[in-house]
């Protein structure tokens, strides 16, 4: 009832009433009709006995049965008798009238009246008799009524009562129609016109009909819509002004992300360049300097410079994953490749701490996105380091089912419990009250997690403080055949083999080629920069049968593209060429055609001790007359 309409609760509120004070009277006076009908027919039928009881005495007290009969089937001829039994005082049944399979139908109602003797007056007997001894009963009369036509009667009655019931329903609800109509019609014209107020249409005025609240109601409503539709107008007029305002600033919005973006674009190649160089001058500075009173000065020069290297990788990192740039190519490779180029690349920094840093050989294959894994392990052994004052760096990996599950553990300060979900977020360094700027912007571990997410894993900590740490992620196993035979490595050599590697620079920024060449003379390379793709081709040719290692800027001077001038260099005959992308250029397109070219690709700034292990590793491989499979001295992964 709750969620009936106004049409509904007036008709009910008109037919209840009646409909219930004629549903009583038609059924009180029905009932009655009925009960009279019931209570005609057996008192017709104690009449009859009544009438039939002096005939029956003298009968009974002189025996004769024949009379009985004969009253008997006299009686059996009234209206509604049934049957007609008489019995003497023993109960004996001295006359019968009538069916008595009839009378048990159950359609019958049965009357027994006594029989008793007729008392005389005292004075007619000369003796005193016992006057106030009990009658004597000497018999009994059973009428037995049908109730067929009484049955009839009553239903008679009772169809009478139903249509009379009907009748009166039928004015009712014709009464409670006109008289609601007169309440419902306005209303619901008002109800519709809401509606219409609603969606949006256009009015018609309401004509207000009947008079008191109803006409108020109408006029109250046409007010009510003049002054919503001229509030319209003003909010529509409102709404097309902020509209306007909105496109404009939506506008400038975009064009200040583009702004963004070609800055980010021009910060992620101008700042890396130089950078690259610094980081290359000062790792030759080094060397040379090691052992003299300078070496403290320059040692301090390359922290500055390790940390403002962290910083820059840490922002443009940040702006590209906010920017969406980055995306995930999943594919099989060796875990022992990148393991031993995180050795390679770390070393130096740990021994610096004098830390051991270990690297468990594997075997194991996974499919992931190996530049975003190294980038999420770099992050995590470099926290470790940072965080670790004694003891060792673990680097190592362990059979999950179909996964493999990559481990970086520390004998760090560890994490208390309560912050371990902390460290994950942006600008967050544990340990620090103040920001401390060789410890980085607290940016590492919030890029592991998103890159974690764009692998689909997620890193788990496992920690306490005094207790080290464990970070662990893990990976799709993938199977030995789906990695590529050009994909698997050599291992890493412990220091320059043979005679020296010839490398030949390509870039077109004079710093960079001299930072290269002087860090790679420092190593023991025979080192040639050029400028060009023209003069490398020349230089190359000229080289003879030995093989060379070209370092490649990814983009050269008037717009040429260091794959192009890597695959001339492939086709030269001669010498056998092993050739590596450097670049600035981190957009994903850039990352994608060095993939789907088969280069290598080497972001700026590159850390010396990276270039220094790849150095390494090429002049191996390019002296090794066959590659050796690495061994997995850890079953378990």
């Amino acid at each position: 009832m709750s969620h009936w309409g106004i049409r509904a609760r007036v008709m009910f509120l008109a037919l209840l009433p009646s409909v219930m004070i004629m549903l009583a009277l038609v059924t009180y006076f029905t009932a009655e009709r009925i009960d009279e009908v019931e209570a005609s027919l057996a008192k017709r039928g104690s009449l009859l006995a009544q009438r039939l009881m002096p005939e029956t005495e003298f009968a009974l007290f002189a025996g004769d049965r024949g009379a009985l009969q004969q009253l008997a089937d006299a009686a059996l001829a009234e209206a509604d008798v049934s049957s007609v039994a008489i019995r003497d005082a023993q109960g004996r049944e001295l006359a019968h009238a009538g069916s008595q399979a009839r009378s048990e139908a159950g359609e019958t109602t049965r009357l027994s009246q006594p029989v008793f003797r007729t008392r005389l007056a005292t004075t007619d007997f000369p003796e005193p008799s016992q006057s106030d001894a009990a009658p004597e009963r000497v018999g009994e009369i059973t009428v037995t009524m049908s109730r067929t036509a009484t049955r009839a009667q009553q239903r008679r009655l009772l169809l009478i009562g139903l249509a009379l019931g009907s009748v009166c329903l039928f004015v009712a609800i014709a009464l409670a129609l006109v008289i609601g109509n007169g309440v419902i019609r306005p209303i619901r014209r008002l109800a519709s016109a809401m509606v219409a107020l609603g969606r949006g249409q256009e009015l018609v005025q309401l004509r207000p009909e009947g008079g008191g609240e109803l006409r108020t109601l109408g006029e109250g409503f046409n007010r009510m819509a003049a002054r919503l539709r001229a509030d319209a107008q003003d909010l529509e007029a409102q709404i097309g002004e902020a509209t306007r305002a909105l496109v404009e600033q939506k506008d400038a919005a975009e064009q200040a992300t583009k702004a963004k973006s070609r800055f980010i674009a021009a910060a992620s190649h101008d700042l890396r360049q130089p950078l690259h160089a610094i980081g290359l001058f000062t790792a030759t500075l080094q060397r040379r300097s090691s052992g003299t009173e300078l070496q403290a000065v320059v040692d301090d020069l390359a922290k500055a410079v390790s940390a403002m290297d962290r910083l820059l990788h840490s922002l443009l990192d940040i702006s590209r994953l906010d920017a969406g740039s980055m995306r995930a190519d999943p594919r099989p490779f060796r875990l022992d490749r990148l393991f031993a180029q995180l050795a390679a690349e770390y070393a130096d920094v740990a021994e610096q701490k004098r830390l051991r840093l270990q690297v468990t050989p594997t075997s194991a294959i996974v499919v992931a996105d190996e530049g975003l894994l190294h980038r999420i392990l770099s992050n995590l052994v470099a926290n470790a380091i940072r965080y670790t004052n004694a003891g060792t760096v673990l680097v190592c990996c362990r059979w999950r089912a179909a996964d493999i599950q990559v481990e970086v553990r520390d004998s760090g300060i560890g994490i208390a419990q309560d912050q371990q979900a902390e460290i994950f977020h942006e600008f967050v360094q544990l340990g620090s009250a103040e920001r401390d700027q060789t410890m980085g912007l607290g940016l590492g571990l919030a890029i592991v997690s998103r890159l974690a997410r764009l692998l689909a894993t997620k890193v788990e900590v496992r920690s306490a403080p005094g207790r080290g740490s464990v970070f662990s992620l893990r990976l799709p196993r993938g199977e030995p055949g789906q990695v590529p035979r050009a994909s698997e490595i050599d291992p890493m050599p412990a220091r320059m083999p043979g005679s020296p590697l010839r490398i030949v620079a390509i870039d077109d920024d004079p710093l960079v080629l001299s930072g290269n060449r002087a860090l790679l003379e420092e190593l023991g390379c025979e080192v040639t920069t050029v400028a060009d793709g023209d003069h490398a081709q020349r230089v190359v040719a000229a080289l003879g049968d030995r093989p060379v290692l070209v370092l490649c800027d990814m983009w050269l001077g008037d717009g040429a593209n260091g794959i192009d001038v890597l695959r001339r260099l492939a086709a030269l005959p001669v010498p056998p060429v092993a050739a590596i992308l450097v670049s600035g250029d981190t957009r994903p397109e850039t990352l994608r055609a060095a993939g789907e070219a088969g280069y290598p690709l080497l972001h700026k700034p590159v850390s010396p001790a990276k270039l220094r292990a790849i150095v390494m590793h090429y002049a191996w491989k390019l002296r090794k007359p066959t590659p050796v499979e690495p061994v997995d001295e850890d079953p378990a992964g």
